[in-house]
């Protein structure tokens, strides 16, 4: 079920929301920000971190002057926020990786979403194979309080995993992507 895996856009009053919360802080994101970021896709670039997550067994490249930090969410799922340092640069960004248990095989298709949460704003969904080899489900959705965001859902070992950002951070969240490993 998909039903409540959505905490980014749905869930913002339980102790989940205290990680939405800190996305809700820089509501406004330019496009000037966006370009100043450089993701290579090499572990040797001294111009990135890598967040390493040993529970799931993944691993990717993000900018240096962001931060990482994870939240465990109840029993079997987690939450990934990774933002922007405050203190580097005049605005603010952030994109998060929600981590739940996940009992179907993937791919993931708009259908199947929409038959569990058919309040769901969808737009412009459409399945691609990421650097990976996941098939994800990629769409731009709407809340009230962020806007539209683009979302990148795929499933993997049995997880779903659920990357939401501010729309004007899909190519930063794209690059971060290309970079992405399983171990």
């Amino acid at each position: 079920m998909l039903g409540g895996a959505i905490f980014f856009l749905v869930n913002k009053n339980s102790p989940k929301g205290e990680v939405s919360n800190s996305i809700n802080e820089y509501p406004s994101v330019s496009d000037s920000i966006e370009q100043s970021y450089n993701i290579a896709p090499s572990k040797e670039n001294k111009e990135n971190k890598i967040y390493t997550d040993l529970q799931y067994n993944f691993s990717f490249q993000y900018p240096k002057d962001f931060t990482a930090t994870k939240f465990q969410e109840g029993e079997e799922g987690s939450t990934i926020l990774v933002q922007k340092t405050p203190s580097t640069g005049s605005g603010q960004a952030a994109f998060q990786i929600f981590i739940s248990p996940f009992d179907e095989p993937g791919p993931l298709t708009a259908e199947r979403v929409l038959a569990d949460l058919p309040d769901l704003i969808m737009n412009n969904p459409e399945q691609r194979t990421l650097k990976n080899g996941e098939v994800a489900l990629i769409f731009f959705s709407e809340e009230e309080s962020l806007g539209q965001t683009r979302e990148i859902w795929f499933v993997h070992n049995n997880f779903l995993y659920q990357i939401s950002t501010y729309k004007e951070l899909d190519s930063l969240v794209a690059d971060i992507l290309s970079t992405w490993e399983f171990h």
